[in-house]
């Protein structure tokens, strides 16, 4: 009765041989999310599935710590299989067609970790653990290898070990070597060392600059040398004559794109990749390899968050998918990537020693043809994929300005600004606003002149209204009329006199008043400034990030004013010093509504008038709180800046105390959860 059973065994084992290199699945559901430019995720449809795994097969055996993999214009796969000492060719469904790297072709690869190959089929190897790159034929066939060329230029303290390797038109080849920091080795077809190209650039780090500045000698040594990041991969855009890095150990611009000048034109102080906290650790970034598509679209691997991060032409964030994990379409560590003709996704992966073939979806395959007809300038085309995408996903930012751009085109100013709004971009919203600004004023040129006159008429009354009443006030009698309201003029016109006022009568409604005024203030402009101009977007603003960012400096202010007005022979008491400071707030209220009017009539063109309008602010908040000072206190010009001076560096002080508090408090509450915690678990 058993025998039956043991052969249908054999023979289902002796079918799933026959196709062990590859196999076709189904992708696990699994969220993408697109980063929007101000760091934050938003949900998006999947961007690619599964279409099967790549592995090795019984008569050849499994991968070990793969390294590299790169696909050729036939759209046949080479596999660094670095563990294994050799290079696996493999069509594109998984059956290996050749081996590089056997006993019988007496390569003798030690730990190989760079491959590419020509369009003819000819073979170039990183050989890292032989210290040489290996040329084959397409068949396989030694004809030449490459070893540490002889040159002054080369830094003895780096040892040729080439890890990645490419090749251009003109046979020069573009080596990453081991951890040499000082950019890709150029190598000609005679091995003759041609310089280096693409270095970069060590930044500036006041940190480090201050410890090695007043560090002993021995303390610079023991800190080591600083040098720039090194390049961890390299690939070639043969079409565009561009060559395409990785960096690690830095946390900004971790892709790079030079041209054959070794100058970087992708766009700079941005992060690829992403940091993330999870169970309070920390985890940046580790961007390990580059792909690039015909249409100059980069997909990028992170070894450190195990994803897949896709960019446009301009640095912008297309999609992400990926993370960790055992199933299909997650990664343990995805250590290479390459595009194939058929648009199809290839990632290897080191530790699973596989390589996932994943196929676009349609909501990823629309947006990758608005990016392409995007880029080349064809914005109207683009606006039908843009739209679709819009359809699929309304909160997909850069189909919005895809469409902003294409109503720009068509000299729809509104409509675009609304599409620029919709996709968070300042500069072409700023540019769609001119061009309406300037419709308006050519079509209702009249109105708009009347009622800036009006305006100006109306603002000379109400300045001149004020002063005569300022003149009252000072002939009047001391406590005659409403003493709250003639010291909030009297700060405008006659600063000197409102403190002096305020000294002899503080009270507490006028302060309570102003601070929720200056709070007012400050929430108007959050509401509403201009987009072009708003740093904080209503939806995101926190409300008690807001208080605190107005209350906590005013109140250390206040405090340090105190302090060190009583220890510097002053006169003032905190009631007086906290009434006087809470009038000098009143210049932020006036400059406040200013600026954020202002925002609705400027374009980003303007800008220093916007910036100046904030800065005249703060300047005149400045001159009252040093009159104020000065005049309750009854110092010397120089006395007076000295006590501003000490009473700065006090706010900074107690700002430090109350971070370290904070931190030591956090401690505090996180040991007495961990030892309930220990005594719960003991305890049951």
């Amino acid at each position: 009765m058993r025998r039956p059973h043991h052969g249908l065994f054999i023979a289902i084992i002796t079918l799933a041989s026959m196709f062990a290199g590859t196999y076709t699945v189904f992708a696990v559901p699994a969220n993408g999310y697109v980063i929007a430019p101000e760091g934050y995720r938003i949900s998006i449809p999947l961007g690619y599935s599964v279409e099967r795994v790549l592995n090795g097969d019984y008569e050849h055996g499994l991968f070990k710590n793969p390294e590299d993999l790169f696909i050729d214009n036939r759209d046949y796969l080479y596999i660094a299989d670095t563990g294994n000492n050799r290079i696996i060719k493999m069509d594109k469904f998984g059956k290996i067609l050749q081996v590089f790297g056997t006993k019988e072709d007496k390569l003798n690869l030690m730990e190989p970790k760079g491959i590419f190959v020509e369009d003819d089929g000819d073979v170039y190897i990183a050989d890292t653990g032989n210290n040489r790159i290996v040329h084959l034929s397409p068949e396989g066939q030694p004809v030449e290898e490459f070893v540490t060329p002889k040159s002054d230029l080369i830094d003895k303290d780096f040892p040729f070990m080439p890890t990645k390797v490419v090749l251009d038109h003109y046979g020069n080849m573009y080596v990453v070597s081991g951890n040499d920091y000082h950019g890709l080795m150029v190598i000609d077809g005679k091995n003759e060392f041609q310089g280096y190209i693409a270095p970069n650039k060590l930044k500036f780090n006041l940190k480090d600059y201050i410890l090695r500045k007043y560090a002993t000698k021995e303390q610079r040594e023991a800190l080591g040398k600083v040098v720039p990041p090194n390049h961890r991969n390299v690939t070639i855009d043969l079409k565009n004559n561009y060559l395409y890095t990785v960096v690690e150990n830095t946390s900004m611009d971790q892709i790079k794109r030079f041209n054959l000048l070794g100058i970087n034109t992708y766009p700079t102080d941005k992060q690829y990749g992403e940091f993330s906290v999870r169970g309070g650790v920390a985890t940046s970034p580790n961007v390990v390899d580059v792909a690039v598509d015909s249409t100059g679209i980069v997909t990028a691997v992170d070894s450190n968050q195990r994803k897949v991060y896709q960019y446009d032409q301009e640095g912008n964030n297309l999609l992400v998918f990926g993370g960790n994990g055992d199933q299909t379409g997650f990664f343990q560590e995805p250590i290479s990537v390459a595009n194939d003709s058929d648009n199809l996704l290839y990632v290897l992966d080191r530790a699973r020693g596989n390589v996932q073939v994943f196929r676009p979806n349609h909501f990823t395959q629309l947006v990758q043809k608005g990016s392409q007809l995007y880029s080349d300038g064809r914005y109207e085309e683009a606006m039908q994929p843009w739209r679709e995408v819009i359809k699929i996903d309304s909160n997909y930012t850069l189909a919005h300005r895809g469409v902003g751009k294409a109503l720009y085109k068509q000299q729809k100013w509104k409509e675009a600004m609304a599409e620029f709004r919709l996709g968070e971009d300042m500069g072409n919203y700023s540019n769609a606003f001119r061009e309406y600004r300037h419709q308006l004023l050519r079509q209702q040129f009249g109105w708009i002149a009347l009622i800036v006159v009006a305006l100006g008429v109306g603002l000379y009354y109400t300045i001149v209204k004020l002063n005569g009443y300022t003149r009252r006030v000072l002939a009047a009698p001391a406590g005659s009329g409403n003493a709250s309201l003639q010291n909030l003029v009297l700060t405008v016109f006659a600063p000197r006199e409102a403190f002096y006022r305020i000294q002899s009568a503080p009270k507490i409604v006028p302060v309570i008043l102003l601070a929720l005024g200056a709070l007012s203030a400050r929430f108007f402009q959050i509401y509403f400034t201009s987009f072009h101009f708003n740093l904080t977007r209503p939806e995101f603003a926190n409300f008690t990030l807001e208080v605190s960012k107005l209350v906590i400096p005013f109140a250390i202010f206040v405090m340090s004013a105190w302090m060190i007005t009583s220890i510097m022979d002053g006169e003032s008491k905190f009631m007086q010093i906290l009434a006087a400071s809470s009038y000098a707030l009143f210049p932020y209220i006036i400059g406040t509504i200013v600026q954020t009017l202002m925002s609705n009539v400027l374009t980003r063109n303007e800008l220093g008038v916007y910036n100046m309008i904030g800065t005249l602010t703060y300047c005149w908040m400045a001159l009252c709180m040093f009159i104020m000072i000065m005049v309750m206190n009854d110092y010397t010009f120089a006395k007076t800046f000295w006590v501003i001076v000490i009473t700065l560096l006090t706010c900074i002080a107690l700002l430090l105390v109350a971070v370290l508090f904070y931190i030591l408090l956090n401690h505090v509450i996180d040991f007495f959860k961990e030892l309930f915690l220990e005594l719960y678990i003991r305890g049951f």
